[in-house]
């Protein structure tokens, strides 16, 4: 039975007038360039701010930076993995 109005599991729209139901997109679809985006930073500022901190006599400020760059990443990470996970 076609009911426009009936409280289902969210993945199609009321019936067009044609009497076809409309594909709604998922809140978990997408995401997968955001996410390998964020990897990706991840491993670049990690790997420089080993670097940077390992060729100087102290803490540089690139190896500052960095960290900083990959800590937001992996606070990007973590929001990103909850935010789909609830969606």
């Amino acid at each position: 039975m076609n009911d426009p109005y009936r409280i289902g599991s969210g993945d199609t729209a009321p019936a067009d007038p044609s009497g076809t139901p409309v594909r709604r997109p998922s809140a978990k679809q997408g995401g997968a360039v955001l996410r390998a985006g964020l990897w990706i930073l991840l491993m670049i500022s990690a790997v420089v701010n080993v670097i940077a901190n390992n060729l100087g006599d102290g803490v540089s400020p690139l190896g500052l930076g960095a960290g900083g760059v990959a800590a937001a990443c992996i606070v990007g990470l973590i929001v990103h993995h909850y935010n789909r996970r609830k969606a």
